[in-house]
């Protein structure tokens, strides 16, 4: 079934600055990947509720984030970023191999249109 989580992993986001003024902060989330849809939830799977979920085929663009040397002000020290509609998702993930898979599970999971796609000369 379409519903089949192709990953699933706790990871950290960081909030999307709705309001200039709002301060930053992180959060753990759990993120489920299928096969079209990006969900996180907030608690334990068992009593999960969900916080925001994106459709793949609205997803514009995934791409490690280099953090120049800055620090990261939570535990997981790999950035990378989603960029859907007129959105930025930042998530943090625990190692450099977890932030692989999920950069290029979402990369496999974004309907591969030419319009998108950037043809590097």
């Amino acid at each position: 079934s379409c519903n089949f989580p192709i990953l699933e992993e706790r990871l950290i986001k960081r909030s999307q600055q709705k309001k200039i003024t709002s301060p930053l902060n992180y959060k753990e989330r759990l993120f489920v990947l299928t096969k079209n849809k990006l969900t996180y939830y907030d608690g334990k799977p068992e009593k999960k509720f969900k916080k925001g979920s994106i459709e793949l085929s609205r997803i514009r663009c995934v791409e490690i984030v280099k953090n120049g040397g800055g620090t990261v002000p939570c535990q997981n020290k790999y950035p990378f970023q989603i960029v859907y509609d007129t959105n930025t998702l930042y998530v943090f993930a625990p190692s450099q191999s977890s932030r692989s898979i999920w950069v290029q599970s979402l990369k496999d999971g974004q309907s591969p249109s030419p319009k998108n796609r950037q043809r590097s000369t």
